[in-house]
């Protein structure tokens, strides 16, 4: 059922502290994700003890490729709308085509709502917010309101890669609205390469009110992990440079001549970092893709080792799945500690490199490349 205001729960409470992200299912990262099974790929993320997922209308085919497996009767039978939580986005249409006006934010809402065959959304993020100006983005989070009172949304946010952006709509927010928003979602900025949303973002969010912080692409849309970046049909669109990108590699051979999995260790970590770190937000999330069994599968592997229920009682395994791991393994964190310093030190310069974004010459009031030539 459809939340009202006022009478929801916090989503720090209700939201999984392990999020699967729908851009697996995106032309960014397949060449033809309609080939992709995502009903069975859905069906073993729900048996697993997934019940947060997020996407983006930006990730192509994504939302209707969802919403065609949540509507499926093998779900539908077994698992109640109100166990799930949908997270998708609005704003971001193209690599280089936004649009923050009233009028399109409305549209995009409802055209989820069709997408994914349900009635209400649980959290909707206007997405990638610096790449328009904060009014057009507190303007945004005040539609998204209006569907909160409609009924039909359940939790705001916003989500984007400058932390600053981040921060200063946030806090505009509450200014203009009396509320904070529920959810910030940054991605690639708690990872073994970056600790910036650590380091800075997570306590600067959390003095603006937002209750649910959400850190995504903890692999940094694949480059820490053996094999390089992936590439879609859209071709090679990851931001890191080349010094980078060989540290990267680097850094995963020497891992390999370890036994240890590149993916699996960056994972471990970001996780810890997040969910362990000290005077960390309620609700502390991190958001991972799977566009296979497999991959999700090896995925839940490196969950398993870093996260545990932490309390013996039956009610810590009540669900016993996913859901049940809470607690960071103190013993397993240390352990990595090693393995974590001497990938850091192959990185060096590259220590906490953030991307330029959106990239030089964007203009925000156009929301567009500027023609003018440096």
């Amino acid at each position: 059922m459809a939340a009202v205001i006022g009478s929801r729960p916090p989503l720090s409470q209700v939201a999984s502290k392990i999020v699967l992200g729908g851009a697996a299912f995106s032309t960014q990262l397949h060449p033809d994700p309609e080939s992709l099974p995502v009903r069975d790929i859905i069906q073993h993320a729900l048996k697993l003890g997934f019940r947060t997922f997020d996407t983006s209308p930006y990730y192509g085919p994504s939302e209707w490729l969802l919403g065609d497996a949540f509507s499926h009767p093998d779900v539908t039978s077994k698992y109640d709308r109100s166990e799930i939580i949908l997270m998708t986005k609005v704003g971001r249409i193209a690599a280089l085509e936004f649009n923050y006006d009233p009028d399109w934010v409305r549209f995009s809402v409802n055209r989820s709502l069709e997408r994914f065959r349900t009635s209400y959304l649980d959290v909707v993020f206007c997405h990638d917010v610096e790449y328009v100006t904060d009014e057009e983005a507190v303007v945004a989070v005040g539609v998204l309101y209006d569907f909160v009172r409609q009924g039909k949304i359940n939790y705001v946010g916003v989500s984007g890669y400058c932390l600053d952006k981040l921060i200063r709509v946030s806090n505009l927010v509450r200014e203009r609205y009396g509320r904070p928003l529920d959810a910030v979602q940054n991605w690639a900025q708690l990872t073994l390469q970056n600790t910036v949303l650590k380091t800075k973002g997570l306590a600067l969010l959390q003095e603006a009110g937002v209750d649910c912080i959400f850190n995504s692409s903890p692999l940094c849309i694949g480059l820490l992990r053996e094999g390089g970046v992936p590439v879609g049909s859209l071709g090679d669109f990851h931001p890191a440079p080349a010094g980078l990108r060989k540290a990267a590699a680097d850094a995963s051979q020497w891992l390999k001549s370890r036994d240890e999995n590149f993916a699996s260790l960056a994972l471990r970590y970001a996780i810890a970092e997040h969910i362990g770190v000290e005077k960390r937000p309620s609700g502390a999330c991190t958001i991972f893709g799977g566009g296979s069994i497999w991959e999700i599968d090896q995925n839940i592997a490196a969950v398993e080792q870093i996260l545990e229920t932490g309390d013996d009682s039956g009610d810590a395994k009540k669900h016993k799945d996913l859901r049940d791991l809470q607690v960071v393994k103190e013993d397993k964190k240390i352990s990595d500690q090693e393995l974590v310093l001497g990938v850091r030190k192959i990185f060096g310069e590259w220590l906490d490199y953030g991307f330029t974004s959106p990239d030089a010459g964007w203009d925000i009031n156009t929301k567009s490349m500027s023609s003018t030539k440096i």
